[in-house]
């Protein structure tokens, strides 16, 4: 168990507050309920992300959304800055923490450390609000359990820090899972569209119209997606990342890389023409790379 400071936790409200988030946000609001969240991207008029959000509903009119701490300043001022004709509270709750709970004993850490009665369902993204609390615990992983948990700090106060792991080790299970991060494995510079966004059931092509739709959609029916994340198997462990791949010439990048008992793993934006090809590919400090499966939920 441990606090994850790499995130931040943003609470919208107000009477309209879905109808307002389907038109900025990728995924359908209407997919969002108060047993089950949704992955969205928020995006730029041009198309270009602003940041991955998980999404989840705390009552009729107040929704939570985790954002990277890099960038949920920046997620604040473009919700704010489209919100005209809406009466809405939108900012950063700075006295509520995201912590990490993972293992095959998590469920008893969340029921005896955090109070809660029962675990959420076994599928990503499913969730219990804590009674009396706007505190909720959500599934990340189901084998081996994991979970997150967004709750005071006063709630864990009594835990000694030897107790709690470090935001490294997370780090490491988020690697090896092949989950890419939001300005850790992509930025402005990558449409979300190649950073698996279908793969994560993150955008709908039936909601309607949304900030940067255009881009989006043309990119999904005209073929537009030339790159995806992948989960991948390292020879060894390179010496720094990102670093560049090649097949003869430079075709992607390794973003992200985590040592194992089972070996080395890593997370890399490749060519999808690669996915099921045998082509050899190397990375620029040496060693090979090997595909293992798209990045998905």
């Amino acid at each position: 168990m441990g606090m994850r400071k790499s995130w931040r936790i943003i609470k919208a409200s107000g009477q309209n507050i879905r109808t307002y988030l389907q038109g900025q946000i990728t995924q359908d609001i209407q997919k969002l309920n108060e047993t089950c969240g949704i992955y969205a991207c928020l995006l730029t008029p041009q198309g270009k992300p602003v940041s991955e959000l998980y999404i989840f509903q705390i009552s009729t009119d107040v929704i939570y959304m985790l954002a990277p701490a890099s960038v949920a300043e920046n997620v604040v001022s473009r919700l704010r800055q489209f919100s005209l004709g809406y009466t809405l509270r939108i900012g950063i709750i700075e006295s509520l923490n995201l912590y990490s709970v993972q293992g095959v004993q998590s469920h008893v850490v969340l029921q005896s450390i955090f109070s809660y009665p029962d675990v959420p369902e076994p599928c990503h993204l499913a969730y219990i609000q804590r009674p009396n609390s706007e505190s909720i615990a959500i599934t990340i992983s189901d084998s081996p359990p994991g979970y997150w948990v967004i709750a005071a700090a006063d709630d864990i106060a009594y835990i000694e820090a030897s107790y709690l792991w470090d935001e490294a080790a997370f780090e490491a299970m988020r690697i090896y899972k092949g989950t890419p991060r939001f300005s850790i494995d992509w930025d402005s510079t990558i449409h979300p569209m190649n950073a698996n966004l279908v793969e994560f059931n993150g955008v709908s092509f039936d909601k309607g119209c949304y900030v940067g739709q255009e881009v989006t959609s043309r990119m999904h029916w005209r073929g537009g997606v030339k790159k995806k994340f992948y989960r991948v198997s390292i020879e060894h462990e390179p010496i720094s990342v990102p670093q560049n791949i090649s097949n003869d010439i430079n075709i992607g990048k390794l973003t992200s890389a985590c040592s194992t008992p089972d070996g080395c793993f890593g997370i890399a934006h490749l060519p999808v023409e690669f996915e099921h090809s045998d082509a050899q590919l190397t990375l620029a400090s040496g060693g090979t790379i090997s595909i293992i499966e798209p990045c998905h939920a």
